[in-house]
């Protein structure tokens, strides 16, 4: 339908004054005819004028004009379908539209805008979008790129990013595209499309911090992580694997993987890597195996490798996490070797206490044998043919005495006594069972010096260390050679003496041993006194441990000198005493003043071993002591109890067959303090109680001993004040 052109309203006036005007023009030219004429007199008349102005009027005017009402009505509706049908389609879109006038004030925004912002429509329009909907940090920033937008020094099509905020004070991060409105050169505003990108940009933001914690813990990642491709190609490593492997950063990406295997494991490697493309299917993937990888500088190492397989777009991928375990492997192999050598170690001490055991059946027998044969010399003149005959008795079951603490030096069950000993004398007494020991194919030599100053020691003791070092060196000789054993004076003064490691300046003892065997590497030597450390397959590692300890309990110390292929020496150093440090010692040596025999005091004599409690008994009695004899704890109460506790001495052994000899003194001493109480053992090991007794003060006397030990021993702890003598 064609529209009907509106009028405008001058248009409208100009009608208007024509149709007055014209009826006017009519009127007075009627008028000027004369009245008379009844057709004059009639169109003059008011209703017959309204009458004919009146089609005029409509013909002219308000038909005109009710034909413009009608068009602008419809031109309304339309605009208003227009308008509504805009409004759908902006309610629709899925991002956020609003309009602003150039003073920044909201003229009109769409659904989604509203439901962003969590207002109503009616509720935004109107109002200063920067001051009401931006965070108070954005303001200034936002309000100077309207303006820059506005009078074109922004460019239109630029994206911008920043938050709006709702209702509720959250910041939403919108997307936003500008475009500015002009009609005929004027500026009417800007329309604004936003995106709500939050969510994406927490998508983002997460996946960010997931990329940084991946790369993080890859690249920090202790074990080495390589990913390869199914050509068997690295496509990217962690410094760990680099650093592993041996080789610069980033040189390992675009290489084979066959690089870092031996030799006899790639051929199983590319059969498994076709067999699972071809099928799928793995026999390693998801396992930890224990296999082992190749360095650039070609060493071979052990590694743990756990194996995975991923896919990105289609392309599968290969993960291997790797752990160097070379120290975890030494680890083991040392807990190996200390397993063996803790079971070699219990074997000697099974040794050790099976020793034990024969020690003391064995010093019962020879106290026995001695004390009656030195019983017997007391009966026959030295002239009597009977008498060289147990003369060498004795010297023999002397002779036995030093073997059997020999052999104990093995349990290291024997217990430490500082007495003034001679070195040379010990050495001396030491080489009939060093040879046997050592063998036949090595040399003993041994040079002792003159004059030697005498050392605080007990002689055990320092067997065992002359022991412990002749079959460490037996040990380094396995084709033979020489053991020098030296002894000599020194005296080191204060430079020497910081030369050495717990040396002391002034006069020592040395004793040196010294072989013709394979030496020593520096980084073993700083290691031979470590308690199970050896370079043995079958030793215990406790050989130069002990002789450590011994020496270092003596006061002394160690010189150690070795070279790979040049013999290895040690020098132990013990302090020499000085005169009046004999004295003493000689002192409490001698004999008791007065003599050994007794006055008639009365001796409860306990004893298991019938032949030693008889000489025992005998010997005791002969000098003048009323001796009680009994061979177990329970006949020693029993008896004590009788004679009313009227003893002045409690002599028993300490190993009995009903309880122990030391718990029995101490039920004694309950019954009558005061009593002197001398103990005996031919044990040497864990069973005399050899700490306990010198604990307590008790007296004790070792088997085997003479009688003129037994009757001194006696005489002296009576002589003491106390418990104990």
């Amino acid at each position: 339908m064609k529209m009907t052109p509106y009028r405008s309203a001058a248009q409208l006036v100009i009608i208007m004054t024509v149709a007055i005007y014209t009826i006017e023009f009519m009127v007075m030219r009627l008028a000027s005819f004369p009245h008379e004429s009844s057709t004059v007199h009639a169109l003059i008349n008011s209703s017959i004028l309204i009458i004919l102005l009146v089609p005029f009027l409509y013909l002219f005017l308000f038909r005109p004009l009710l034909l413009q009402l009608k068009e602008r009505q419809k031109v309304e509706e339309d605009l208003i379908r227009e308008r509504d049908r805009a409004q759908r389609y902006l309610d629709v879109a899925g991002v956020m539209l609003i309009v602003l006038d150039p003073a920044g004030t909201v003229t009109l925004i769409n659904k989604r805008g509203c439901e962003i912002l969590g207002y109503g429509e009616k509720e935004v329009v109107g109002r200063d979008w920067f001051d009401n909907f931006l965070p108070p940090q954005y303001r200034d920033f936002a309000r100077e790129s309207f303006r820059s937008l506005l009078v074109g020094e922004d460019d239109a099509k630029r994206p911008l990013e920043h938050p709006v905020l709702t209702r509720s004070g959250e910041e939403r991060i919108i997307h936003w595209h500008h475009t500015v409105l002009r009609q005929n050169g004027h500026v009417l505003g800007t329309l604004s499309s936003g995106e709500d990108i939050t969510e994406r940009k927490r998508m983002e933001n997460s996946l960010r911090e997931s990329e940084t914690r991946y790369r993080l813990i890859h690249d920090t990642a202790f074990d080495a992580i390589i990913i390869a491709d199914s050509d068997d190609k690295i496509v990217e490593c962690n410094p760990s694997a680099e650093k592993m492997f041996g080789y610069e950063r980033g040189e390992l990406n675009g290489e084979i993987i066959l690089k870092l295997m031996p030799e006899k494991y790639r051929t199983p490697h590319i059969e498994g890597l076709k067999r699972f493309l071809d099928t799928g299917r793995s026999k390693v993937q998801g396992k930890v195996l224990e296999l082992e990888g190749l360095r650039k500088d070609g060493e071979v190492f052990p590694i743990e490798l756990i194996l995975s397989n991923f896919k990105v777009g289609g392309r599968v991928l290969f993960s291997g996490t790797i752990r160097d375990i070379t120290e975890r492997k030494k680890a083991e192999e040392e807990k190996e070797i200390i397993q063996t050598q803790l079971n070699q170690a219990q074997k000697m001490e099974a040794i050790g206490r099976l020793a034990g055991g024969i020690a003391h059946d064995f010093n019962n027998i020879l106290t026995t044998i001695r004390g009656n044969a030195e019983l017997g010399l007391e009966l026959v003149s030295k002239k009597d043919p009977v008498y060289p005959g147990l003369s060498e008795i004795i010297r023999s079951v002397a002779h036995a005495s030093k073997l059997t603490r020999q052999l104990l030096l093995f349990s290291r069950g024997h217990p430490l006594e500082l007495l003034p000993i001679d070195i040379n004398s010990a050495v001396e007494n030491l080489l009939t069972m060093l040879k046997r020991l050592i063998g036949e194919d090595i040399e003993v030599v041994v040079k002792t010096g003159t004059g030697l100053w005498t050392v605080m020691a007990d002689e055990g003791n320092i067997e065992q260390v002359v022991l412990n070092l002749a079959v460490n060196a037996r040990d380094s000789m396995p084709a033979g050679g020489t053991l020098t054993i030296t002894t000599e004076n020194v005296v080191l003064n204060e430079e020497a003496a910081r030369k050495i490691p717990g040396a002391v300046a002034g006069k020592s003892v040395c004793l040196s041993v010294k072989d013709t065997g394979s030496g020593m590497k520096k980084e073993i030597l700083n290691r031979i006194f470590d308690p199970f450390f050896t370079t043995k397959a079958a030793g215990t590692g406790l050989g130069l441990s002990v002789v450590y300890g011994i020496v270092r309990q003596h006061g002394g110390w160690i010189d150690v000198k070795s070279a790979p292929g040049a013999g290895t020496e040690f020098r132990v150093y013990l302090p020499a005493i000085t005169g009046e440090e004999k004295k003493e010692a000689e002192k409490i040596e001698s004999p008791p003043p007065g003599g050994v025999s007794g006055k008639g005091e009365r001796i409860l004599l306990i004893e298991d071993d019938e032949g030693v409690r008889t000489v025992a008994r005998e010997t005791l009695a002969e000098k003048g002591y009323k001796v009680f004899d009994v061979g177990s704890a329970g006949e020693a109460l029993d008896l004590f109890e009788k004679e009313g506790g009227r003893f002045d001495l409690i002599f028993s052994d300490v190993v009995l067959p009903d309880i122990n000899g030391i718990k029995l003194v101490e039920k004694l001493l309950e019954k009558k303090p005061g009593l002197s109480v001398l103990l005996t053992s031919g044990y040497v090991d864990d069973k005399a109680h050899w700490n306990v007794i010198k604990e307590k003060g008790f007296g004790l006397l070792q088997k085997p001993y003479s009688l003129t030990e037994l009757l001194e021993t006696v005489k002296k702890v009576l002589g003491e004040e106390g418990r104990g003598g």
